[in-house]
């Protein structure tokens, strides 16, 4: 893929993984401002039934989180992470265990995007270092790095409303986004609890790639690890196909869950795919990947994508519990539309 040469360039997320045409949206926005503080609730079902576009656009005014934390905000569901619940996270440190679960990759791993990587050596005599040194280089979006996406990264349906909190499309330039930009989260970090909701475990085992994942599955998994989603919380969804997944066919969540994840005031979503159903499900013609759609243009929150959730259920399973204290560090590349990282755990 070419690096776009003026602010006009616009591509899909669609037309960046397929090729295909921009598909043509609608959307809605709140424009009803939440208070900047939301005091704790216990969690209840919402009633809320998203099942096609229609229903869908009608529920984003409840959705839409623009101007709760405030109009320049951009940090989006990050607000929820204060130094309290940090603190509380770290109560969850006991044995030290240190898990890992980012995706291993090289030079040579499938499917990595707009790849260049060289490597030189160098022997220089004394009084000078000897060594080598690389040059890496990719487009980290797909379902191969494991990396979290900034605000800046999916507008509302065309551009048309702009991005979350109501930013415009042309603070996107190219030198980098001038607002919404990784460094944003970079800034502070994710870092709090984290909840592993083992769907593949809680319904018998892998789920068959191109799944689709709802509410019920969400709360069958809180309850057969006694676990509760609550605000602040760092969310990971296994549905067991790991690289399995593919933009072709990918197991996610459905769009029901949209309402859930805003009750539950989750933090940050992520999978061991792109959290999104592939292909697009039936009665979803406009809002062909709800999670990425309205999760970060409309909640501001950000996903992580492609996280080693394997290796995360078997140290859960080894510790047996299901919340751990997790920290993401994404890279200050001001602008940036995205990040690679590598989570850690730590039990």
């Amino acid at each position: 893929m070419n690096e776009p040469t003026d602010v006009a360039f616009r591509l899909s997320r669609r037309s960046l993984f397929a090729g295909a045409a921009a598909l043509a949206m609608t959307g809605c926005v709140s424009d009803t401002t939440e208070p900047a503080v939301a005091s704790p609730s216990t969690p209840t079902s919402p009633t809320i039934e998203i099942e096609n576009d229609t229903d869908l656009e009608r529920a984003l005014p409840s959705l839409s989180n623009w101007g709760r934390w405030g109009q320049d905000d951009e940090l989006g569901t990050l607000n929820y992470m204060t130094p309290q619940t940090r603190l509380a996270a770290t109560a969850l440190i006991r044995t030290g265990r240190v898990v890992p679960f980012a995706r291993e990759i090289s030079s040579t791993t499938p499917n990595l995007r707009d790849l260049t990587y060289k490597i030189k050596r160098y022997d220089d005599p004394l009084p000078e270092e000897s060594g080598c040194i690389d040059e890496i280089g990719m487009t980290y979006h797909g379902f191969a790095v494991t990396h979290v996406d900034a605000l800046c990264h999916i507008f509302t349906p065309e551009g048309k409303q702009g991005m979350y909190n109501g930013f415009s499309v042309d603070e996107v330039t190219p030198s980098g986004a001038q607002r919404l930009g990784i460094e944003r989260i970079g800034e502070v970090g994710i870092v709090g609890r984290g909840v592993l909701l083992d769907v593949a475990e809680a319904r018998g085992g892998p789920l068959q790639v191109g799944s689709v994942i709802r509410p019920e599955d969400l709360e069958s998994a809180e309850r057969l690890h006694q676990v509760q989603v609550g605000e602040a919380d760092i969310v990971f969804v296994r549905n067991g196909g790991g690289v399995d997944n593919t933009y072709q066919r990918g197991t996610g969540l459905h769009a029901s869950c949209l309402p859930w994840l805003r009750e539950r005031r989750v933090s940050v979503l992520s999978s061991d795919s792109d959290s999104d159903v592939h292909p697009p499900l039936a009665g979803f013609e406009r809002w062909t990947e709800p999670m990425h759609m309205v999760l970060i243009p409309y909640f501001g929150m950000p996903i992580l994508d492609n996280t080693d959730l394997d290796a995360l259920a078997e140290a859960c399973a080894a510790e047996q519990r299901w919340t751990f204290f997790v920290s993401v560090s994404p890279w200050r590349f001001k602008g940036a539309t995205s990040s690679p990282v590598n989570p850690m755990a730590i039990f």
